[in-house]
């Protein structure tokens, strides 16, 4: 189970008319899967790996637990769901990397990355300049005391990024999730529209965002 399926489940309790929940889920997954054969074809054939940036520790979690479950995918970490998944070394990615921003080694003397995007845009360019990358996938998380605009800035990058690869003869795909409301500041539509803006493939869940990621890289 996933936190998507246990929000689906709160919903239907609470009212919502929802449905079959594993049937609603199955759909979607489907549709990630044929997203994914029409994206994939830009990618070059040393293009393999994913590289997720997460502002917090659930998501990260979360997503790593469908590549193990859904996609038999080896990802490292460094906040693994086994120890044997450490990354060596957190600022350095290789191979498929789940890097959690939020974790106590990026957060001492800086704000949190929810709040600060500054080293996850940061982040977006390294991971670009890897010729080995096919994904960069994203979480973005709105509402109160978090960034005010967060996927302005990230779009920043995120172009900067699609420019870098784009200069070297490579494409990326980007793929992201919004957690939020229309209720929230930023608002649900409105953060989602400024990513697609950019290119990002915008999934509704965090839990679609790494089976669409999945889907491409497996």
């Amino acid at each position: 189970s996933t936190l998507e399926e246990g929000a689906l489940v709160a919903a239907k309790l609470a009212g919502a008319k929802i449905g079959d929940i594993k049937g609603k889920i199955a759909a979607e997954t489907a549709e990630a899967h044929q997203l994914a054969k029409e994206i994939k074809s830009v990618l070059k054939p040393g293009q393999k790996d994913l590289r997720a940036l997460f502002s917090g520790g659930t998501l990260c979690y979360e997503s790593q637990v469908i590549w193990r479950d859904e996609f038999n995918l080896k990802v490292y970490s460094n906040a693994p769901l086994d120890k044997h998944d450490q990354m060596k070394d957190s600022t350095r990615s290789e191979k498929n990397v789940a890097v959690d921003l939020g974790e106590e080694e990026f957060t001492v003397g800086r704000p949190h990355p929810m709040i600060d995007n500054d080293l996850r845009m940061r982040r977006i360019l390294q991971e670009a300049a890897d010729p080995t990358v096919a994904v960069i996938m994203l979480d973005v998380v709105i509402g109160y005391g978090a960034h005010p605009d967060p996927a302005a800035e990230l779009t920043e990058a995120i172009r900067k990024a699609a420019k870098l690869a784009r200069d070297a003869g490579r494409e990326l795909i980007f793929v992201a999730s919004v957690t939020g409301t229309e209720q929230d500041p930023q608002g649900l539509t409105r953060t989602t529209e400024i990513l697609q803006s950019a290119g990002v493939h915008v999934m509704k869940s965090n839990a679609m965002a790494s089976r669409l990621a999945g889907f491409i890289v497996a």
